[in-house]
């Protein structure tokens, strides 16, 4: 990966490699993305994809 400054705050961040997974992420899926990378979490765009994905809602008789 390469390191990129955001413009909103001045920090140096790891940029994202584009993937398939990123084409129609939204501005909060960006931002979740930062925040996750800036708490080291590991494979920040996997868990923004599964994130994005939901669970469906369970069916009540």
């Amino acid at each position: 990966m390469t390191t990129a400054t955001t413009p909103a705050n001045d920090r140096q961040v790891e940029a994202a490699p584009q993937s398939a997974d990123m084409a129609d992420w939204t501005g909060a899926d960006f931002d979740s993305w930062e925040v996750l990378t800036s708490l080291n979490v590991s494979d920040p765009i996997t868990r923004v994809t599964r994130a994005r994905q939901g669970h469906g809602q369970e069916r009540t008789s």
